[in-house]
């Protein structure tokens, strides 16, 4: 358990550098050509998106801290009234984690004040490893409030949560990587984990695969809620169609985008399915 703590008590910001170095070179090498400037150039704009969220987040750690203090100190939980062993607790915990961001995510997609902010992320048309990076700063506080409503129901330990972001971190990077990944993995793991074929599904322009495959680790909630959707990533459009051209993909927009009203292209397999 020590070796666990150690692990989990190095810098994420540490973290977060390096896999924005190794993603950038993996990038880099394996597609070839590569249009170095733009890439440079993307890759500062969710940058600085990122910076905003560092921020914002960083303001919440004490309140995430202070609630499992609570939980702890007053044995509060479906967990801690049924007595079930500290193991269980840790490991539960992460998959009641996942729950939590699926159902978060998904309102994100259904409420349109929620959704103006959550679009930054799906605005991407040109999605590489950096796009994990490229979100509103106040959406991130709805994913937070969430976990920390369903640590309380459930009596979560703050050791879960720990593990739940140093795996997420990297995996997220996966998920948006320009990278190809073989058929395998969907077929030998994609009944239990999102894999990175199954997520670049979720940022296909058309709302369709948009509002589909929610899960950050575990695609079992897709599966088990009916949100789960396939598509050949090969015939995958990345971003939003309404956020097309330099102008709307500038830093500068993407900050005040929440604020325009621009009308959702739902896309023409949306259209047809309704």
């Amino acid at each position: 358990m020590q070796s666990i703590e150690r692990l989990l008590s190095i810098n994420s910001n540490y973290i977060l550098a390096g896999l924005i170095v190794s993603f950038f070179l993996m990038e880099t090498i394996l597609n070839r050509p590569v249009m170095f400037k733009t890439k440079i150039q993307h890759l500062l704009r969710n940058l600085l998106l990122q910076s905003t969220v560092i921020v914002m987040a960083s303001s919440f750690a004490l309140i995430t801290v202070l609630t499992f203090d609570w939980i702890g100190a007053h044995k509060f939980g479906l967990f801690y009234w049924t007595n079930v062993p500290f193991w269980f607790i840790i490991i539960a915990g992460i998959f009641v984690l996942d729950m939590a961001d699926y159902w978060i995510h998904r309102v994100d997609h259904t409420y349109p004040l929620l959704w103006r902010q959550h679009r930054v992320h799906h605005s991407d048309t040109s999605m590489d490893a950096s796009t994990a990076l490229r979100t509103f700063p106040t959406d991130n506080i709805y994913f937070i409030c969430g976990e920390l409503l369903f640590a309380v129901i459930f009596g979560l330990d703050i050791l879960s949560i720990n593990i739940f972001y140093f795996i997420f971190l990297p995996v997220s990077f996966f998920h948006h990587s320009n990278l190809k990944y073989p058929d395998w993995l969907d077929k030998g793991f994609g009944w239990l984990i999102v894999t990175p074929n199954f997520h670049k599904v979720h940022h296909e322009q058309d709302q369709a695969y948009t509002d589909t495959n929610y899960g950050s680790l575990f695609i079992i909630w897709d599966r088990l809620f009916g949100t789960f959707r396939t598509k050949s990533v090969k015939d995958i459009k990345y971003g939003l169609k309404e956020f097309e051209g330099d102008e709307k993909q500038s830093a500068l927009f993407l900050i005040r985008s929440p604020f325009v009203t621009i009308k959702r292209s739902p896309g023409k397999d949306y259209l047809d399915h309704k």
